[in-house]
C-alpha cells in the first residue's frame, strides 16, 4: 500500500477532485488528509502556533507510519479561509511549499490550485 498526504482545505468540494488527481500524480492507493480552513495561509505565515504545529504533526504521522512518497498543500477558488486572490493564494501556496521542502526533505513535495470548476492544477 502506497500513501500520500494533502493537506486541504476543509471544504468538501475540494476532497474528491484533490484526492482523486494524488493519487494518479504520485501513483499511490491512499491520500492522507490533513484539513484546515485555509492551510496555504497557515503554514505560509509559518507562525509557530497550535494551527502550524498542528499541521506538522499530523503530516509527521502520515510520513513516518504510513511512509506517505508525496505531500501536496492545496489551495482553491472561494475559499473562506483564505479569501485572498488566485495570485496571492499561489504565493502562500509556494511560501507553504517552502516551508515544508525544508520539514521533509526526502519526500516530495508540491503545491495545488483547484479552480472554480474543480479542476486540479500545480502550483510550483
Amino acid at each position: 500500500m502506497r500513501f500520500c498526504t494533502a493537506i486541504n482545505c476543509m471544504d468538501g468540494r475540494v476532497q474528491l477532485p484533490v484526492i482523486q488527481y494524488l493519487q494518479k500524480r504520485f501513483n499511490v492507493d491512499f491520500v492522507d488528509s490533513v484539513t484546515e480552513a485555509g492551510p496555504n495561509l497557515i503554514l505560509s505565515e509559518a507562525r509557530n502556533n497550535n494551527s502550524t504545529q498542528s499541521i506538522l504533526s499530523r503530516v509527521n504521522i502520515s510520513v513516518e507510519h504510513h511512509g506517505s512518497v508525496g505531500i501536496a498543500v492545496v489551495g482553491h477558488h472561494s475559499c473562506a479561509g483564505n479569501p485572498a486572490s488566485r495570485d496571492e493564494q499561489g504565493a502562500h501556496t509556494l511560501n507553504a511549499v517552502q516551508l515544508l521542502r525544508q520539514q521533509y526533505e526526502n519526500v516530495e513535495v508540491t503545491g495545488l490550485w483547484v479552480d472554480s470548476h474543480w479542476d486540479v492544477h500545480e502550483v510550483n
